[in-house]
């Protein structure tokens, strides 16, 4: 029992070591180009990706969608979760899959953005 522990520490800090570094290195890059090129050229590299991106999450979201009960039903088989356990993360399944689309709308889509321009647009 004291290696499982062990080895679910090693895996933790390994994943939280991986994500600062990929953190750190984004945060680089952009701070890179923020001071070497124009910021009409950064926009316009976003606009190329933002497609792309866009692509990505909603493709993260439709593999949450798919593929939740089988990694329950994964977990449940190998003796990790009780069936109660899977019983109560199967029905989670469509509160994370809203939460998801809800973010992506909110953050990925800027809604509120949209949203509080349409206000401005109203109001002023």
């Amino acid at each position: 029992m004291c290696s499982n522990i062990r080895t679910r520490r090693k895996g933790f800090l390994l994943c939280t070591t991986v994500a600062a570094l990929l953190t750190a290195g984004v945060g680089y890059v952009l701070m890179h180009r923020l001071q070497t090129e124009s910021i009409e050229s950064i926009q316009q590299t976003m606009n190329t990706w933002r497609v792309a991106l866009t692509l990505m999450r909603w493709g993260v979201i439709a593999i949450v969608v798919f593929s939740w009960r089988h990694v329950v039903q994964h977990f449940s088989a190998s003796g990790k979760l009780s069936s109660v356990q899977a019983e109560y993360l199967a029905g989670l399944r469509w509160r994370a899959v809203t939460w998801l689309i809800l973010l992506e709308l909110v953050l990925g889509q800027g809604m509120v953005v949209k949203f509080l321009d349409l206000l401005a647009g109203t109001i002023g």
